[in-house]
């Protein structure tokens, strides 16, 4: 796996800032690919594996180079996206809905756009190409799901407690309620740019591939691993082919050294203190912190 490693020695938010700007680098190291990756089986979930709940302690190199890289939207770099939380044709399940704070571009940080332009040439072999549906999201934006995903708790849960309606959330979306500018410990992983949410599609006919639910699907469907656990003998085409594509997206992406949020097939991490918390590999540490709104960031 890819290892974000800092060249001079470590120093974690809150230590000194007038020292010079650490650069980081990553070693050449590529997960090796088998012939086709969609033969290739999703590691089963952890009992207990960490939430969104779970990665706010992990400190960030705020005095790193890749901490200060731009957003970017995606659309200039010829990667394919459309925002999920923006839409208006009201067929954007489980919403049905535009949010009032989302654009309709995505934006990432500079390097994650230009791993993502990688993944698409690796791609390329299977007809198919990386298709976005969420990356950088402003604080109001994360409130207005966050809200959206407690709305779901509260209809799907016996009378549940504030806290009970919170956990539920918290596994699909990062609290924001207390978020504080200045207090990493706050920010929300969407809202630092290296957090995405995608799917595939066709490179020929451009429809979106089959993964087995829908995006922000809040159940147990929605585990990368779900269709691994479902034997040969008794898959569907309809699983066998959700399987596929979810084991190519999985796979492309950790070519490049992103991490899977296990919970969500569709989410994946680079540089962020979530990538470090489910990558699992001591070695890394976290670059990219809270992000303002850029200038193409329109409603």
């Amino acid at each position: 796996m890819r290892l974000l490693k800092a060249i001079q020695a470590h120093k974690s938010i809150g230590q000194n800032p007038a020292k010079p700007k650490r650069e980081i680098v990553m070693c050449a190291n590529k997960i090796a690919t088998p012939e086709d990756l969609r033969e290739r089986p999703i590691p089963l979930r952890e009992v207990g594996a960490a939430s969104a709940h779970d990665y706010h302690d992990v400190p960030i190199l705020l005095d790193s180079e890749l901490a200060t890289e731009p957003l970017h939207f995606v659309g200039d770099h010829g990667l394919a996206s459309e925002s999920y939380y923006a839409r208006r044709d009201g067929l954007n399940a489980p919403y049905y809905k535009s949010f009032a704070t989302a654009s309709k571009k995505v934006h990432l940080r500079k390097t994650v756009v230009e791993k993502l332009v990688s993944i698409n040439r690796l791609l390329e072999r299977y007809n198919a190409e990386l298709y976005l549906m969420d990356g950088f999201r402003p604080i109001e934006l994360q409130f207005e799901v966050w809200d959206d995903f407690v709305a779901q708790a509260r209809s799907v849960m016996d009378n549940p407690t504030d806290e009970e309606c919170a956990h539920y959330a918290g596994f699909y979306c990062s609290d924001p309620r207390s978020f504080d500018e200045s207090n990493f410990k706050t920010w929300p992983t969407h809202s630092t740019g290296g957090a995405i949410d995608l799917s595939l599609r066709s490179l020929e006919s451009k429809q979106e591939l089959f993964f087995g639910s829908v995006f922000d699907d809040a159940t147990e469907i929605s585990y990368s691993d779900h269709f691994e656990k479902v034997s040969n003998e008794n898959s569907s085409a309809s699983i066998v082919e959700a399987r596929r594509n979810r084991r190519l997206l999985y796979w492309a992406m950790l070519a490049e050294g992103f991490a899977n949020y296990p919970y969500e097939w569709w989410h994946f991490d680079w540089g962020t203190q979530m990538w470090v918390t489910n990558s699992k590999e001591q070695s890394l540490s976290a670059c990219y912190g809270y992000m303002k709104k850029p200038a193409s960031y329109d409603f």
